[in-house]
């Protein structure tokens, strides 16, 4: 992801239904035809990421942060949660695991977004450690979450017009189940 450009959205999810009801109208103005993306990741990108995040928060991570960098994570841990999540932060290389594929269409990244929101809204607990900040439990996660997808998800502009990248046409048409 990049810093903000002009036209990032500032959002804020307060609860899973609020993150839901932005996905639905994401999901209107994609298949609308009307859905821009700021930055350098496509939406499908975008929520193939938040929701890989996501899940290793319920199943475990993949990798470790070097000691001394968890060192200083484990020091701002009490913060985390009160500090808006900014959007130019780069992942370090062991973490990528949580960057997305290169071609990630619409709807498959969209759909493992959702995966991972039914797995919270059945009351399945996030508690695996953060390679960074370590034991958060399951509300400080919940937070996270919301806070990480706020902030990628406001690359994305519904309703877009001039300078903003729109979806490409071929991601456009309806997923037939």
């Amino acid at each position: 992801m990049s810093k903000r450009p002009a036209g990032y959205r500032e959002l804020s999810f307060s609860s899973c239904q609020d993150l839901a009801a932005e996905l639905d109208g994401l999901e209107r103005a994609h298949r609308e035809g009307r859905l821009a993306h700021l930055g350098s990741w496509s939406p499908g990108q975008i929520f193939q990421h938040v929701a890989r995040f996501m899940r290793y928060s319920f199943d475990g991570f993949p990798f470790r942060a070097p000691w001394f960098v968890a060192a200083i994570g484990r020091a701002m841990k009490p913060f985390i949660n009160t500090i808006k999540m900014r959007p130019g932060f780069k992942l370090p290389r062991g973490a990528s695991d949580l960057l997305p594929d290169d071609d990630v269409p619409f709807a498959h990244g969209l759909a493992e977004l959702r995966e991972q929101m039914a797995r919270l809204t059945a009351g399945e607990r996030m508690q695996a450690k953060s390679p960074l900040f370590g034991a958060l439990g399951h509300e400080r996660w919940k937070r996270m979450h919301l806070g990480h997808a706020a902030m990628h998800l406001g690359f994305l502009v519904p309703d877009a017009s001039g300078g903003a990248r729109t979806t490409p046409a071929e991601e456009r048409a309806p997923v037939k189940s």
